[in-house]
């Protein structure tokens, strides 16, 4: 009996020598690879890609795929996603204590506006998708917490944006009396009024004033001969 319990003991012996090198060298690594960055446009009810398009007013939703493919654990999984050139990033510290890091892109090509992260959007789901699990916000800024991640397992970190257009202002018009009111508001409408021609004297030139001089000099004349006339006629 001593004897086979000697015998198993050394056959156990060079499986843990295997074994314990084996899990010293996993401490946790996350894996990487081109579908693991995905987005959709929900609004228009698309499926995941790599690379999508969106208008005014849509909401797209990102997808992250993130797996360690080693033993060790994962501990402070931390997700960073830049909207507007769809670089996202992750990175954790394993059971070694050095740092493992991903990247890649997923991005939403835009004729108009720009992305904004949705308040309140981010979830940490378990690969079974049996799990979600809200995460703070931060994402799209300076990044945020996913927590830890057990050795080869994955889960999935999922956020939503919205694309925003700024709107031009209407023009506007005033009104006397009235606040400022839109261009196209049958208020800003005047009725024109019909403009009066002023009336405009006659020009005289230097003949006509001329003959107006001589003309007074001869009435003066003829009065003053007339008067002389009857003075001598009585007497």
């Amino acid at each position: 009996m001593k004897k086979f319990l000697l015998m198993a003991a050394l056959a156990i012996v060079p499986v843990l020598a295997f074994a314990v090198p084996a899990l010293a060298d996993s401490p946790g690594q996350l894996s990487n690879g081109p579908m693991n960055y995905k987005v959709r446009n929900v609004t228009q009810n698309g499926a995941y890609a790599q690379s999508i398009t969106a208008a005014c007013n849509d909401t797209v939703k990102y997808s992250i795929t993130l797996s360690n493919s080693d033993f060790g654990l994962l501990s402070n999984l931390t997700v960073k996603a830049a909207l507007a050139s769809g670089a996202i990033s992750a990175s954790a510290t394993n059971a070694a204590g050095a740092t493992t890091s991903v990247s890649g892109n997923a991005t939403v090509s835009l004729a108009k506006g720009n992305l904004s992260y949705v308040p309140g959007s981010t979830v940490r789901i378990t690969s079974d998708g049996a799990t979600s699990t809200p995460l703070s916000d931060g994402i799209a800024t300076s990044g945020v917490n996913a927590g830890n991640l057990n050795g080869s397992t994955a889960i999935f970190v999922q956020f939503q944006a919205k694309v925003d257009c700024p709107t031009t202002p209407p023009e506007m018009c005033t009104v006397p009396g009235k606040e400022n009111l839109p261009k196209n508001s049958p208020l800003c409408v005047v009725t024109p009024t019909t403009p009066t021609t002023p009336t405009v004297l006659p020009e005289t030139g230097a003949v006509e004033n001329v003959l107006a001089v001589v003309g007074l000099g001869a009435l003066v004349a003829s009065i003053a001969y007339f008067v002389t006339s009857r003075r001598n006629v009585l007497g």
